[in-house]
């Protein structure tokens, strides 16, 4: 199991059926749009209609708002060499392993 440093997440690189799962950090949700409002890291536009800044429901539904340091472990293009990985398109903060999931996330029940 890691967690995302970025933006909070924990997730399993390898799916129950083998599958390799690549994170990409979510935009803000609504919630931590205003969070980042009363932090005073970004100013919401003024909604034309009432003249008042928008609300931050209002705002992530009209724009998506990307974090900074956002992960995206999708693959970026060919790796260079064939004997080295492909890159990903942006690491972010990193990840912390913590270690094996406590339960499989798939059960099968015979």
């Amino acid at each position: 199991m890691l967690k995302c440093l970025s933006c909070g997440a924990t997730y399993e690189p390898v799916l129950a059926d083998g599958m390799a799962y690549f994170h990409r950090c979510a935009p803000l949700s609504a919630p931590q749009l205003a969070a980042a409002v009363a932090a005073g890291k970004i100013v919401l536009p003024v909604d034309p209609v009432t003249t008042l800044p928008e609300s931050p429901d209002m705002a992530v539904a009209r724009r998506t708002y990307e974090r900074a340091q956002l992960r995206d472990e999708n693959i970026k293009g060919p790796a260079a060499r064939p004997d080295l990985p492909a890159p990903m398109k942006a690491a972010g903060k990193g990840v912390q392993d913590l270690g094996p999931a406590p339960l499989p996330p798939i059960v099968t029940v015979p």
